[in-house]
């Protein structure tokens, strides 16, 4: 069967040869753009698969499995997304093989991978396969990066005691998350957040001295974005270093000083419309929008919803 949110679908009476065409809708609808081919499993009596996707804020947390099959992310799929996606894809049971670079890694329970959907890939599943897929959208990684986040690809540290601890968690937020009060579920998104964090850490540190004052500069924004002065010249003078060191900083993580600045201030202002009953004219302004308009506008941006209607969902 496939399971598609709460309702579930017989997969009986799909016709033998077009399981692969039922299976890439569902993942094309519940997870990512993929080509598939269930050939192989076409031959038995039934192919089963499921897969169900829940949201976390603006992150997705998805459950999912299937019989034997294969698939790939094209360039053409690649070129024509509109979403961007940073995949953990950790594996409960079953194993599979994953290509990306010409480079195969074999997975199977236990072990933990990353995926960016910008990037072509392929995978096969050797046999029947359960796993939790957390989807973040590559701008939230602005709020706690403080590091070069390198094209995802390969597997974490499985023994590690930070992956060990964030694959712990999804699992119970995937049993727990459809009890979750609509006030908590902006907690536990940062708290995914932070733990992803720390679980990717160790592969991405940059051990030049640029990767100390990022984390210098990331904590200093943090304790000034309240502040209209907060600016390049500032935290330039702050730190005393040039201005041209901080934008080379920011850059060799591709992102700028004013992004960086304006997802933090956006994440800080969410936790506002969710938390207390200020105006979100009082909010923009205490976040040093230009006015309410202008924070409208980039929160529906950023978030895919306005103000107001985020806040409407408080519980």
């Amino acid at each position: 069967m496939v399971v598609i949110g709460s309702e579930q679908k017989a997969a009986e009476g799909i016709p033998v040869g077009m399981r692969g065409q039922w299976w890439e809708s569902r993942l094309r609808e519940e997870f990512v753009p993929l080509d598939v081919q269930v050939s192989r499993s076409d031959l038995r009596e039934r192919f089963t698969a499921s897969v169900r996707r829940r949201s976390l804020d603006d992150f997705g947390l998805v459950d999912l499995s299937c019989d034997p099959c294969a698939g790939k992310r094209t360039p053409t799929q690649v070129s024509d997304a509109t979403e961007d996606w940073v995949v953990l894809i950790a594996i409960q049971s079953g194993r599979e093989a994953l290509t990306r670079a010409g480079e195969t890694t074999l997975v199977g329970a236990g072990d933990v991978v990353l995926w960016d959907t910008r990037n072509q890939a392929e995978f096969e599943v050797l046999e029947s396969v359960r796993s939790i897929n957390l989807l973040i959208p590559r701008t939230a990684l602005a709020e706690v990066s403080g590091r070069q986040w390198p094209a995802f690809g390969g597997a974490l540290e499985r023994n590690s005691p930070s992956v060990r601890l964030l694959v712990s968690y999804l699992s119970m937020l995937a049993d727990s998350l459809d009890e979750l009060p609509e006030s908590a579920v902006s907690a536990a998104r940062n708290a995914t957040l932070d733990l992803f964090d720390g679980a990717v850490s160790r592969r991405t540190d940059d051990a030049s001295g640029s990767a100390a004052l990022r984390l210098s500069i990331d904590a200093w924004i943090d304790g000034h974005l309240s502040d209209p002065a907060l600016s390049l010249t500032s935290v330039a003078d702050a730190h005393a270093v040039s201005a041209r060191t901080v934008q080379r900083v920011f850059g060799r993580s591709g992102e700028t000083f004013n992004s960086t600045v304006r997802a933090r201030r956006l994440a800080r202002a969410r936790e506002d419309l969710r938390r207390t009953n200020c105006s979100i004219t009082s909010i923009a302004t205490r976040w040093c929008f230009s006015d309410a308009s202008h924070f409208s506008r980039l929160f529906k941006e950023r978030f895919g919803t306005s103000p107001a209607a985020f806040r409407s969902r408080r519980t």
